[in-house]
């Protein structure tokens, strides 16, 4: 991908999404651009420094929740069938993290991501 598509595609992205080198809460070993998606899955709030408890609280996964990887696949491989979809979904790596905060509170992230050069080299050998 170019530089300018890539900038096209993080411009059409939700909050949280685009294509990123090195994003919060992939491995420190990737150092090239990934399809990137990150999204709170829950956590605890409440807790402050007048004694109010942290209580914990989920939420749904998102609807849009890996649009980015959609305008990637519109602007390379535009024609995809459903079975090449799927193939491309075994590409997806997941990892979660957690940002402490003060009095207990926390947020939990669900991270979704795939390495570019991977579904670049899977789109030219379908």
């Amino acid at each position: 991908m170019t530089q300018k598509e890539i900038e096209d595609i993080n411009k059409n992205c939700p909050s949280d999404q685009g294509i990123f080198v090195e994003p919060y809460g992939i491995p420190v070993d990737i150092k090239e651009p990934v399809i990137y998606s990150r999204y709170e899955t829950g956590g605890y709030h409440g807790g402050s420094c007048w004694g109010g408890e942290a209580r914990w609280y989920e939420n749904e996964v998102p609807q849009d929740r890996f649009k980015v990887l959609d305008l990637v696949l519109e602007k390379l491989y535009p024609n995809i069938s459903y079975l090449q979809y799927k193939k491309i979904d075994e590409l997806i790596h997941n990892n979660e993290e957690t940002e402490r905060e003060y009095y207990g509170n926390s947020t939990n992230y669900k991270i979704e991501y795939i390495i570019l050069s991977e579904l670049e080299l899977l789109l030219d050998n379908m």
